[in-house]
């Protein structure tokens, strides 16, 4: 009986059923990680910029090199210092929901939505700021981010 040849273009397929298994368990080449994500703790935090602030923070994002997340978090830490909010908060006060603005936005589709992930204890401080400030979250950062950029104008100008 002669053997059959088959063409080397053609796919063969084997059943499952045949019992042996096609491909082998994947192996670990490296050790699982043994330390947590250093971003996990970081909160979400957002409000609307208008045009003048966000070009403001585009600038700042360059000169210093930093990153939105970076320039909110020095923006809220230098404001907050200023108005003398403790610069460690009690545990757990971050999860404090950020108050509202007293007015809404007299023009919204204008402003522009930017989020940045930051740190606990800047959000606590942030959510103490509100309060002592008696005003919301989205005009109490833009606050923060024009005083810090004043500040970092005046910096650079000495």
């Amino acid at each position: 009986m002669a053997r059959r040849r088959t063409d080397p273009r053609q796919v063969t397929f084997q059943s499952p059923d045949e019992g042996r298994s096609l491909a082998q368990p994947r192996t670990r080449s490296t050790p699982t990680r043994t330390k947590a994500v250093k971003w996990t703790d970081l909160i979400n935090t957002g409000t609307r910029l208008d045009p003048d602030t966000l070009e403001r923070l585009d600038a700042a994002c360059e000169i210093t090199g930093l990153g939105v997340q970076g320039v909110w978090e020095e923006a809220i830490t230098y404001y907050c210092d200023r108005l003398g909010i403790p610069a460690e908060m009690p545990e757990g006060s971050e999860k404090e929901p950020i108050p509202r603005p007293s007015a809404p936005a007299a023009d919204p589709e204008s402003l522009t939505l930017i989020t940045a992930r930051i740190k606990p204890n800047t959000r606590a401080r942030l959510i103490a700021g509100c309060h002592h400030e008696e005003l919301g979250g989205q005009e109490f950062i833009p606050q923060a981010l024009n005083a810090w950029f004043d500040h970092l104008d005046d910096s650079r100008r000495s």
